[in-house]
């Protein structure tokens, strides 16, 4: 009887797995109708690689090279030096280098550079008039320069002095004269290097002299050209010379002019000029603000 109950659930056992498309399970030997299953154990995971375990420490462009400085031009866009302008899709692009090897920007912590074509130009003058009997004056003088697209530019100029003349007993009490000038024009420039530059000018000129108890006055004015030159020594420093030759027959119709500017603050220069014409001379100092 218990042979064919066993003979019975093995028959049931095996219908029941063929109709649900299994293969039969068969307990081990000896091991009873009743023995539980053992479970099967999880599968292992893969090993990752070293290089996806944790980001690697940066070695440059070589792992025996150390990482590039910020500033160099193989820094890329994630070390970008906040001195220099970002180029195209915000790449850094190469500083410009100076006589020293450094940067312009490095050196001088940014601004403008020395050739430009827009700032204001304001100082003293002491001008010495050509006419007998006037001895020099004390005054302001003032210029603007407004860039324009390409290599054109505005310019305005004003100038203003007063001073005195050779006292005596008929005129003691009268004099003192007074020389302004107006000056409105523009030009272009043709830059032959990065520091070195030839500027052409053209405009109109305007002066005034009024003297009481000198023996000279006049009002005259005409159109100027200023052919003149600009170049950069170093980073710090700018030297100009020019010449002025006009239609004014009263005023200077001829003028040579020198000047220096040292530069003191990233957008402020320090300078100083003189101006050499056939009826003034005039030495004059200020500063300059560029933008």
């Amino acid at each position: 009887m218990k042979t064919i109950f066993k003979l019975s659930a093995l028959t049931f056992v095996f219908l029941l797995h063929s109709a649900s498309g299994q293969a039969p399970y068969y307990p081990a030997a000896g091991a009873g109708f009743g023995a539980p299953v053992a479970p099967m154990a999880p599968p292992t995971p893969p090993t990752m690689p070293p290089t996806l375990g944790g980001p690697a420490p940066y070695t440059g462009m070589s792992p025996t090279l150390p990482a590039p400085a910020a500033g160099s031009p193989y820094a890329g866009p994630t070390m970008v030096d906040p001195n220099v302008g970002m180029g195209y899709e915000g790449y850094q692009e190469n500083a410009p280098a100076n006589s020293w090897g450094s940067t312009m920007a490095q050196s001088m912590g940014g601004g403008t550079p020395l050739l430009n074509y827009s700032y204001v130009d304001a100082g003293y003058r002491f001008v010495d008039p050509k006419v007998e009997g006037a001895n020099g004056s004390h005054g302001l003088g003032v210029a603007l320069v407004m860039d324009l697209p390409t290599v054109f530019f505005l310019k305005g100029g004003f100038s203003w002095g007063s001073g005195s003349g050779e006292r005596s007993a008929k005129n003691a009490a009268n004099a003192d004269y007074k020389l302004s000038t107006i000056t409105i024009g523009g030009g272009a420039y043709i830059a032959v290097t990065q520091k070195f530059h030839f500027v052409g000018e053209v405009g109109l000129v305007y002066a005034n002299f009024q003297a009481d108890g000198v023996n000279k006055s006049y009002t005259d004015g005409g159109i100027y050209i200023r052919p003149s030159m600009r170049y950069q020594v170093v980073d710090w420093m700018e030297l100009q010379a020019g010449v002025t030759v006009s239609s004014a027959s009263e005023y200077d119709s001829k003028v040579i002019d020198f000047g220096g500017y040292f530069r003191v603050f990233p957008q402020v220069d320090f300078n100083i000029g003189a101006d050499f014409g056939d009826a003034t001379r005039t030495f004059k100092t200020g500063a300059r603000l560029r933008w």
